[in-house]
């Protein structure tokens, strides 16, 4: 909610925000997530083997791949995709 008064000290009339608190009505952030189909999660478990691969070295070799793929392939921008996770677990339960 605070980041949502951040937001709306600048676009926003000043009756939906909370000057006092520095954050946002509940009613304007439910509505705003509602206007843009976003939801507030609480984060998750992340495997250790997806923490131990996420490093510097890692990142750069997966931009570099990509980078190379793409010139290589001729993929134009309407052609890449960012595939969401969110229904997939990789934390045994």
């Amino acid at each position: 909610m605070k980041v949502a008064f951040e937001y709306a000290d600048v676009n926003v009339d000043a009756g939906r925000i909370n000057n006092e608190r520095k954050s946002a009505s509940e009613d304007w952030l439910k509505l705003f997530c509602k206007r843009y189909n976003l939801s507030v999660q609480n984060p998750e478990q992340c495997s250790v083997a997806r923490t131990a691969g996420f490093n510097e070295v890692q990142v750069t070799r997966f931009y570099n791949n990509l980078k190379s793929c793409c010139l290589e392939k001729k993929f134009s921008a309407h052609r890449k995709f960012n595939m969401d996770e969110t229904v997939i677990s990789t934390i045994p339960q």
